[in-house]
């Protein structure tokens, strides 16, 4: 039995169905990024683009697991798209490196159904929130800090039948850092792999319309305590991306 059997009796056909159908985008493939897109390609994705304009450093290793020591110095992008079609040489994936930004967003957005998050500044994750909400994309967003992550979603794809709350709603204002966690520690790990996770999983409840999702919550966690919290939040009426009153 391979791998694509087994994800068949998790997911059920028409999950697996719709799981190769999609496209994802997969924008920052630092820790998280390394996780989410590894595995999206195990589930069974066959349609993957690959955002991000950083090289692999040996500081890296620690915690992106789709890069070593031959790869010091290499556009991540295409090192983490080449590592990939190992994995399943029939997946048609698309590196771009580059930085996702106000030029290219609109473009790159409009080639996916859904966006994954995996970046580390709150500058790109507010511009992904812009973007995929115009456009109507799914947005699952997520942060790292030493031994502490969050995760929310953002299904916009079902803004016109239901109230979809957006990023902005989450953390309005003009948030500069990622903030959470320790400052003076690197992310571990275990902390990546646990964030990351929770990212595809939130995929798998999507596609397959089984069990919780994170709409209108954002689910925080601590790992060194053992914390795992939802915690509930609202579409904000004086939203200045999601609500009748934004420009």
């Amino acid at each position: 039995m391979n791998f694509q059997d087994y994800n068949t009796l998790l997911l059920g056909g028409e999950g697996v169905d719709i799981l190769r159908q999609l496209r994802f985008m997969v924008v920052g493939l630092g820790g998280l990024g390394s996780f989410v897109a590894q595995e999206l390609v195990r589930l069974g994705a066959k349609n993957l683009l690959l955002v991000d304009n950083d090289r692999v450093d040996r500081s890296n290793l620690n915690r992106q697991i789709l890069y070593d020591q031959s790869d010091v110095g290499k556009s991540k992008a295409f090192v983490a798209a080449k590592k990939l079609k190992k994995i399943s040489p029939d997946i048609k994936v698309e590196a771009f490196d580059t930085r996702l930004n106000k030029v290219n967003g609109g473009y790159l957005v409009s080639r996916c159904d859904i966006v994954l998050d995996c970046t580390d500044n709150f500058e790109t994750k507010k511009l992904l929130n812009k973007l995929c909400y115009k456009a109507e994309k799914g947005l699952i967003s997520a942060g790292v800090g030493s031994w502490e992550g969050w995760v929310a979603s953002f299904p916009f794809f079902k803004k016109e039948t239901q109230e979809v709350p957006c990023l902005e709603c989450l953390f309005p204002g003009n948030t500069e850092t990622l903030g959470g966690g320790d400052l003076n520690l690197p992310t571990a790990i275990t902390t990546v792999a646990v964030i990351g996770s929770i990212q595809v999983q939130e995929v798998i409840n999507l596609v397959t319309g089984k069990g919780e999702n994170l709409e209108g919550k954002t689910l925080v966690v601590d790992l060194r305590n053992y914390q795992c919290v939802p915690i509930k939040f609202s579409k904000n009426p004086q939203c200045s991306v999601c609500s009748s009153v934004a420009v």
